[in-house]
């Protein structure tokens, strides 16, 4: 597992979304975890990757300016095979830890990555508690119910952005505008187990985001009537856990 692979990932999953300003990456020797929250707190991002990281064992390493990073991972001479991606470390407070991504590319050309350090990025972003929840609704979103949804979020977002799951028997709806204005019910299955009896509301556009990194097959969709939308995504390398709070 290459480091540049991990990073590409990360930011597939955090600053590809468009609202996050940094991410906070903490390792042990068992696990390496990675966490967000934009400045709204809309969406609150845990993951965790599927082998621990060996650069991170033993360390907090914060990334901002993902832009300068996104642009150094997708330069042709830094993606290929014959390029060189490593992660440099220096003596801090009589500890070793990372400090930044060097990348080298067979013609000679380089460019440097600095992280945020742990003091800086743990009082920027705060550790972020989830002790788990249940949820009434679990589904695997398909790829017409993304088409759908994308849309009609085209053709009534400039007017409703937020949209309302709503249960009918075993019937699932999400609906988009209410009963004073332009509106649609978008039927997304036929087969749910459980029941959302309040009106919360979450932005379509965010989710639409969100469901948008998956391949089929490999992101789950919950619910639940206390007012909390999870959307789990597998990317391979990592499962990035997405946490909405609802709009009542």
């Amino acid at each position: 597992m290459a480091i540049k692979d991990i990073f590409k990932d990360v930011l597939k999953h955090t600053h590809g979304l468009g609202i996050f300003e940094m991410v906070k990456i903490t390792g042990v020797l068992e696990s390496t975890e990675i966490e967000t929250v934009d400045p709204d707190k809309t969406v609150i991002v845990k993951a965790e990757t599927h082998t621990p990281v060996p650069d991170f064992v033993d360390s907090t390493i914060g990334l901002s300016r993902m832009g300068v990073l996104q642009g150094y991972l997708q330069y042709p001479g830094f993606d290929d095979e014959g390029a060189k991606v490593e992660v440099l470390k220096q003596e801090r407070n009589e500890e070793t830890v990372p400090t930044e991504i060097k990348f080298t590319s067979a013609d000679g050309n380089d460019a440097n990555y600095r992280f945020m350090l742990a003091d800086v990025i743990n009082q920027q972003l705060k550790s972020i508690k989830f002790k788990g929840a249940d949820f009434d609704i679990n589904i695997v979103p398909t790829q017409k119910n993304l088409k759908d949804l994308g849309y009609f979020n085209s053709v009534l977002g400039a007017y409703e952005t937020n949209f309302a799951p709503k249960t009918d028997g075993t019937q699932l709806f999400f609906h988009i505008g209410d009963g004073t204005s332009d509106r649609t019910k978008i039927l997304i299955s036929n087969d749910i187990d459980g029941s959302i009896t309040k009106d919360w509301r979450w932005p379509l556009d965010i989710v639409l985001r969100i469901l948008k990194l998956s391949d089929s097959g490999n992101c789950v969709m919950s619910i639940n009537d206390q007012g909390l939308l999870q959307i789990v995504v597998d990317s391979g390398l990592a499962k990035y856990t997405y946490l909405l709070p609802a709009k009542s």
